[in-house]
C-alpha cells in the first residue's frame, strides 16, 4: 500500500521527555516509509464532518493529539502515528479509504485507533470487517443514530437492518431510555442484539461490560455518551451519561481484548469546549486504549487451552452440560454455546464469574441464552 495515497503526516507538537509524544514513531510522508516490525498499534486522524453539515468535528484529531502526546509514555511498545486521512471527494470515498487502511493493518495484525471526526466515519471500519460472525460494539446514547444530513440514512443504522449473510452482531453499551422508543428495544431483542441501558451498566459496576467488549471485533465511542459536566464539547451534549473515569475504563477493556482490532473515538466539537476539558478527556480515553493494547496477552480457550480449567454443569432443563472455562492466570471466564446442527459452529464467548455461579444454581446466563438463540 502507498501510504501517501491515503494519509497526510500529522504535525508533531513539542513534547517533554518520558511522554507518549517522545516515544511515538511518526509517519513522515516519505514514499519509502516502513512500519517498524514491532508496531502494535497505529493512530489515524479522520478530519471529517460532512455528514453533520460541517458542525466542527473536523478539528478534533489535532487537539486530541496535542493532549494525548503530553501524557506519560506508559508501557513500552511501538506506537506509530500515521497522520490524518485524506478525505475523499464524497463521504463514501472517505469510508472506503478508512476501510482500506483498517483492512491493511488488520492483515498485519496491527490495531487501529481512529480519531474522528463524526461517528459516521466508523462505517469505514465496519466495511473492513465485512466477514461472517463479526461483532461491532458502540458506546452511544441511542440505538439508532440521529440523522442531520437532510433525509439521508445514517450509514451505521444500515448495519442494524442488514439481512445479508455477513450482517454483524451489534452490541450497544450505555443507551439512555428517554432517547429510545420501545420498538427499537424490541427490535434489538428480536434480532438477539445486545443493548445495555446506562443505568444497568453502572448499577452492575463497569466490569459487567467487559465480556461484551472482550468479544468485539470493532468498537466506537461517541463523546455524546459522556455526561455534559465531563464532556461539554460533545456533538450532542446531555446532562446524563458516563463519567470520565467510566468511559476510560471501557476503552481500557477494549485495549485488553485480543479480538478488538480497532477503536474509533468520535463526536467532539472543539470550538464548544470549556478549557479543553473534552479534548483532555478524549486524549485520556485514547491513552487507556493504547495502554490496554500494549498489555494484551493470549487469553482465549481456543488458542491457549493449557492455561484453562474446564467446568461442566449438567442442566436439568436442557439435558445438557453447560461448559465453562477459567484462565488460571488471568482468572477471566468463558462459556461454550453449542450449535445444534454443527458443532464447528459452536461459539466460545466471554462471561463473568457470576455467570458460572448462576449456572450452578440452574439459572441460564442471559448472554448464553441470547447467543444460543442467535446461532440456532
Amino acid at each position: 500500500m502507498k501510504w501517501a495515497d491515503y494519509l497526510i503526516p500529522a504535525v508533531k507538537n513539542p513534547t517533554k521527555y518520558d511522554t507518549l509524544g517522545k516515544a511515538i514513531v511518526m509517519y513522515d510522508g516519505e514514499p519509502e516509509f516502513v512500519l517498524p516490525a514491532t508496531t502494535k498499534i497505529v493512530i489515524i486522524g479522520a478530519p471529517e464532518d460532512r455528514f453533520t453539515e460541517g458542525a466542527g468535528e473536523i478539528k478534533s484529531p489535532g487537539i486530541i493529539r496535542k493532549y494525548l502526546y503530553s501524557l506519560a509514555e506508559g508501557s513500552k511498545d511501538t506506537v506509530v502515528d500515521m497522520g490524518n486521512l485524506k478525505t475523499g471527494k464524497s463521504l463514501v470515498d472517505t469510508y472506503y479509504c478508512v476501510r482500506d487502511l483498517v483492512s491493511e493493518f488488520y492483515d498485519r495484525n496491527i490495531v487501529t485507533l481512529l480519531l474522528g471526526g463524526s461517528i459516521d466515519v466508523f462505517y469505514g471500519n465496519c466495511l473492513a470487517m465485512k466477514k461472517q460472525g463479526s461483532v461491532i460494539t458502540t458506546v452511544v446514547p441511542r440505538l439508532r443514530l440521529p440523522v442531520r444530513n437532510g433525509d439521508a440514512i445514517h450509514p451505521l443504522n444500515s448495519l442494524i437492518f442488514d439481512k445479508s449473510d455477513f450482517a454483524p452482531h451489534i452490541c450497544n453499551i450505555g443507551f439512555q431510555s428517554y432517547y429510545v422508543p420501545h420498538w427499537e428495544v424490541d427490535f434489538f431483542s428480536d434480532k438477539q442484539f445486545e443493548a445495555y441501558r446506562l443505568g444497568e451498566v453502572r448499577n452492575k459496576n463497569m466490569n459487567a461490560s467487559e465480556p461484551v467488549i472482550r468479544d468485539s471485533d470493532l468498537m466506537a465511542i461517541s463523546m455524546d455518551a459522556v455526561r455534559f459536566s465531563d464532556a461539554p464539547a460533545a456533538s450532542n451534549p446531555s446532562p446524563n451519561g458516563f463519567s470520565g473515569e467510566e468511559i476510560c475504563q471501557l476503552a481500557y477493556f477494549a485495549g485488553l481484548s485480543n479480538k478488538c482490532k480497532s477503536l474509533g473515538l468520535f463526536d467532539m466539537i472543539p470550538q464548544n469546549d470549556c478549557q479543553d476539558m473534552t479534548a483532555m478527556l478524549a486524549a485520556q480515553i485514547a491513552w487507556y486504549f493504547i495502554e490496554g493494547t500494549k498489555k494484551r496477552n493470549i487469553d482465549n480457550p481456543k488458542d491457549d487451552m493449557q492455561n484453562f480449567k474446564k467446568y461442566l454443569i449438567f442442566f436439568d432443563e436442557l439435558h445438557y452440560d453447560l461448559c465453562f472455562f477459567k484462565n488460571i492466570k488471568t482468572e477471566r471466564w468463558w462459556m461454550k454455546v453449542p450449535s445444534i446442527t454443527n458443532d464447528d459452529e459452536s461459539l466460545i464467548i466471554s462471561c463473568l464469574p457470576e455467570d458460572y455461579l448462576k449456572a450452578t444454581e440452574q439459572e441460564i446466563p442471559d448472554r448464553w441464552w441470547k447467543t444460543y438463540q442467535r446461532i440456532n
